[in-house]
């Protein structure tokens, strides 16, 4: 056997061989569900590779951003406008900003981590090459690595001598842009990979040389861009092309100096910081996210572009570790009451294959959890050795049935080695004089590298931890991560150093420049409102604070249905009887002194001893015995051990569709301390679900009463689609909120499947949400329709905002043209609203913690050039530093006064149901993401299926996949969703009573159950 590179177990001759590895209705209400809507990508078709066969087309040809395959992403990092995914000369699709600046907000200078663009050579000729390779014989490795191999070989560097080849810019793929044009436009020659590896008399490895065609294919008019910017032509092909060479101008140096991972940069020679726990192999570092972005900036001394500079922090896996140290952490990251404290020697046993009754083995729960580690990349070293600079990739863990009790370990996986057959730890003694020091772990499997034991693998640094950490790991990465504008900004400033513009030849080469501190750019601070409350207990005035208090304030609105019927069970028995007693009572001192009509008190129910660990069977228990003693079951309280309980999904599925009650959760450390300021936030949620109002904001201009006078009866909508994990069946949920009073402080709301991962309310979900909605808000405001709809949504991109107009607002307005074909249609103002943006604002006279103080509204620099979109901070940020929320208006039919629209974006933040603060985000959408991550829920699926969303979704789903347990047929998106469970459930029918049965789950439906 030879040794180059290899370790044992080559195929054939006894070795172990590859390891075994093992029609549709909406929520609620009957009708067909109607087909997904098509998608519409901008863009041509897309380029073909190819040599020098006829039918060769040039230009990129295909959408950076949004790409329609997987096998050419394009250019991803790419931060194109709205107007870029539309086709032809579409501009008027989506509102313009014009003259559209607030002009009410109180002058502030603050700064932005924007870097301006001063200068471009808008004159030099670029030249782009397209880059083919035909190979002489089928190669062994990926396309893009061997492109990678084939640009920085001497060979080409030879070939391209006479060309300027160092300032060629090369996006790792197959575009290659020059300020020089080749010889009649083509180059070709042969590259072989082996030349100058390969020893003397040896013969060529077959696969491992390239025929090389570098072809330019066009003319890049950067001045394009320009004009764009002067709003002289429509987005268009060559400004998309001018846009994705300037991208890569600015990646090619750090590219070549530091960790490039999408738009992130790491310098590979700084050390990271070590997250939680005893020898934890997890480590954060610190980067810097760097993008070129379209800038309003021309007036102010820019060209239109400018580099959005922030921080990123991701979590690596720390390199120089052996791989049983890796294992070792890992699985007590996994699962610390089983795995923690473990050696190399202890850790065995739970790595050891368990046997069934059929007499078959199968991994272990903790081997199951070893597969996780597959792809890492590692290098061998070991006593003897000599190729150490090989680097390896784990294809797997040795595991095969005739290996029995003890797996695949060095002990017992053998080969045939100088005639006889080996184990492996002998072999390394035998060839090596290296003994092994725990040859009953598992053994890696490299696939053509053969098997490693894990003491000799040692993991290469700067490799990316994909896993969702745990509790410790998230606490430890939340103080590395989360820093006060200060530290951020030092942050930020240290890393772009790092990129060293200054001393970058290819920006050199462009003249390109940018300036070397934060943007300044003037602000607005807009006036904080007065929260009101109800009668005779005043108003609120929290001013730059961003809180208030509740002791001696009523609700703005009390509970219109008074709370009676209602009971508190304790699970797992995790508070005592007089606790609760006590608990129960303050409950309802609180909830009446902040006027709230609660005519009796509360039943507790000592649940029996066969459902104290059972919810499902203890609500079933405790609505029976409400219904004896009260009638129909309002609102049961339910007491649970600690946060995130698990009875949480069974409890709202029962509660919410199958009874149709009204269920509040309480935690029982809360129970036990039974303050005052627990109980007043947990009234704000009772008040909400019983449809009740907490406070209220007044219109900021005296001459009307309101934010939407009765003359323009205005409805807010909110919408949120939610998706499953990464690898999740689970389908798409949407939902829709809609207020339901004139101060626009109860919002109900809607939710149900939406397809698998598509983007776009479906019609049916936008007929049946509107539809349902639109009767409650009509019980509100005198039967009328409205004249103005404000549609706030949430969870699209740039290249899907067409697709809302198109699709949703159009749907929405058939809906109309339907339900009262004589009446004007409303006139829409649509906002998209996102937090998934890395503006930070940095004011010199912020809070106390430096941030930017609620109110604080950003319309230059950071936004569009000449679309209307603007940033607003309207929260005071617990820690670290506050992230405002990009709000971008793209349509508005009522031509909304823009001071009158900010301010009224902003003060509805302060009416957020459940908190005694302002919240960053407007609240209809606040209250879509609640409803939808409600509706996960209400899916039809056996509870035994666990979690299919959130954090404990996303887990579950990735431990399956290590395990090799399937996570079901996975549904093309065009593939009808089973509907969700009916919200309010149905009547039992078994013979109690009914009528006031039915009206509890009608009058669930319309309140904001999802509180």
């Amino acid at each position: 056997m030879s040794d180059r590179g290899r370790s044992p177990a080559p195929s054939g001759g006894g070795g172990s061989g590859p390891s075994q590895r093992s029609s549709k209705s909406p929520h609620g209400s009957a009708g067909s569900r109607g087909s997904s809507p098509s998608r519409s990508v901008a863009g041509t078709q897309g380029l073909a590779p190819q040599g020098a066969a006829a039918g060769w087309k040039s230009g990129m040809g295909f959408d950076p951003a949004k790409p329609t395959n997987r096998e050419d992403r394009g250019n991803t990092r790419m931060e194109l406008p709205p107007d870029a995914y539309l086709t032809g000369t579409e501009r008027s699709k989506f509102t313009l900003r014009g003259n559209k600046f607030n002009t009410e907000g109180k002058p502030a200078n603050v700064e932005v981590n924007q870097y301006r663009m001063k200068s471009f050579d808008f004159t030099k000729k670029i030249y782009q090459y397209d880059l083919f390779k035909v190979t002489i014989s089928p190669a062994s490795e990926k396309k893009q690595v061997v492109l990678k191999k084939l640009w920085v070989h001497e060979t080409t560097k030879r070939a391209m001598a006479g060309y300027n080849y160092p300032m060629w810019i090369f996006d790792g793929r197959k575009l290659a842009w020059a300020a020089v044009l080749v010889d009649r436009g083509e180059l070709r020659f042969t590259v072989d990979l082996d030349d100058g590896r390969r020893p003397p008399g040896a013969p060529a490895r077959e696969g491992n040389k390239f025929l090389v065609m570098i072809r330019q294919t066009k003319v890049i008019k950067v001045s394009t861009l320009q004009e764009y910017l002067n709003q002289n032509v429509s987005f268009n092909v060559e400004v998309q092309e001018a846009m994705n060479f300037i991208d890569h101008l600015i990646r090619q140096f750090p590219s070549q100096q530091m960790l490039s991972l999408k738009r992130n940069f790491y310098d590979e020679n700084e050390r990271g910081k070590p997250l939680a726990g005893v020898n934890n192999v997890v480590e954060v570092h610190k980067g810097v996210y760097a993008s070129v972005r379209l800038s309003h900036n021309l007036v102010q001394g820019g060209i239109g572009l400018a580099l959005n500079a922030d921080v990123a922090n991701t979590c690596f896996w720390g390199g120089k570790n052996t791989m049983d140290v890796v294992m070792l952490s890992f699985l007590a990251s996994c699962d610390p009451k089983r795995w923690f404290g473990l050696n190399q020697v202890s850790v065995a046993q739970h790595l050891r294959p368990i046997q069934h009754h059929s007499g078959k083995w199968s991994s272990s729960d903790a081997f199951k959890q070893l597969r996780k580690l597959v792809r890492l990349k590692f290098k061998v070293h070991h006593p003897g050795r000599y190729d150490k600079d090989k680097v390896y990739s784990i294809r797997d863990f040795v595991f095969d049935q005739k290996y029995g009790a003890e797996g695949g370990n060095a002990k017992t996986v053998t080969f045939e080695y100088n005639g006889k057959q080996t184990s492996v730890a002998d072999y390394y003694s035998q060839k090596y004089k290296a003994w092994l020091k725990y040859a009953r772990l598992p053994l890696i499997d490299t696939g053509k590298g053969g098997h490693i034991p894990m003491e000799y693998a040692i993991m290469e640094p700067m490799q990316r931890y994909p896993f969702k950490l745990n509790p410790d790991q998230t606490a430890a990465m939340i103080k590395i991560a989360v820093t006060r504008p200060q530290v951020r900004r030092a942050d930020i400033e240290n890393k772009v150093a790092k990129l060293r513009h200054r001393e970058d030849p290819y920006l050199r080469e462009y003249g390109v420049s940018f300036e070397e501190k934060f943007t300044k750019t003037d602000a607005k601070i807009l006036p904080p409102p007065k929260v009101d409350f109800g009668q005779g207990s005043g108003s609120a005035d929290p001013r730059f604070s961003g809180r208030w208090d509740l002791r001696g304030k009523k609700f703005w609105k009390q509970n219109s249905a008074p709370l009676q019927n209602w009971a508190f069970i304790v699970m797992d028995n995790c508070v005592d009887f007089p606790v609760l007693q006590a608990f129960a009572k303050l409950f309802r001192q609180t909830f009446l002194g902040h006027g709230g009509k609660c005519p009796q008190d509360a039943m507790l129910l000592n649940v029996p001893a066969n459902a104290k660990h059972d919810i499902a069977e203890a609500i079933v228990w405790a609505h029976g015995e409400v219904r004896r003693a009260r009638g129909y079951t309002q609102l049961l309280f339910v007491v649970v051990g600690h946060k995130n309980s698990p009875h949480y999904i069974r409890l709202k599925k029962s509660a919410d569709c199958r009874f149709g009650i009204l269920s509040q959760v309480v935690n029982s450390e809360g129970v036990k301390r039974n303050s005052g300021q627990y109980h007043s936030n947990v009234c704000l949620k009772v008040n909400a679900k019983l449809g009740g109002a907490t406070s209220r904001t007044m219109a900021p201009w005296r001459s009307q009463p309101t934010y939407f006078p009765k003359d323009r009866p205005t409805m807010i909508v909110g919408v949120d689609i939610s998706h499953a994990a990464p690898g999740g069946n689970a389908p798409s949920v949407a939902s829709m909120t809609m207020s339901v009073d004139r101060d626009a402080t109860r919002y109900a709301a809607m939710v149900e499947t939406n397809g698998y991962r598509s983007e776009m309310l479906l019609p049916s979900n936008c007929h049946f949400f509107f539809g349902q909605l639109c009767k409650q808000w009509m019980v509100g405001h005198d039967n009328a329709f409205p004249k103005h709809v404000i549609y706030f949504r949430d969870g699209v991109s740039e290249g899907q905002f067409a697709q809302v107009i198109d699709q949703e607002i159009a749907e929405i307005k058939r809906y109309f043209r339907g339900a009262a074909p004589k009446m004007e249609l409303p006139k829409f103002t649509v906002v998209v609203a996102t937090k998934r943006h890395h503006i930070r604002i940095f004011p010199q006279n912020g809070d106390k913690n430096g941030n930017a103080l609620p109110g604080t509204l950003v319309e230059k620099e950071v936004t569009h050039p000449f679309m209307w979109d603007f940033y607003l901070c309207s929260h005071v940020a617990i820690q670290g530093t506050a992230r405002p929320v990009h709000y971008h208006v793209i349509a508005d039919e009522m031509n909304v006064p823009v001071n009158e629209f900010q301010k009224m974006i902003y003060h509805q933040c302060y009416s957020y149901a459940r908190s005694t603060t302002p919240v960053s985000l407007h609240p209809a959408v606040y209250y879509a993401h609640l409803a939808g991550n409600r509706a996960r829920a209400h899916e039809n699926v056996a509870t035994s299926d666990g979690f299919r969303a959130g954090g404990k979704g996303h887990e579950l789903i990735r431990d399956k996949v290590a395990k090799g347990q399937s996570v079901g047929t996975m549904p093309g998106k065009d593939d009808d969703s089973p509907p969700l469970l009916q919200l309010g459930g149905r009547p039992s029918g078994d013979g109690g009573p009914v009528e006031g049965e039915m009206r509890q789950r009608d009058f669930f439906r319309g309140t904001m159950w999802y509180i």
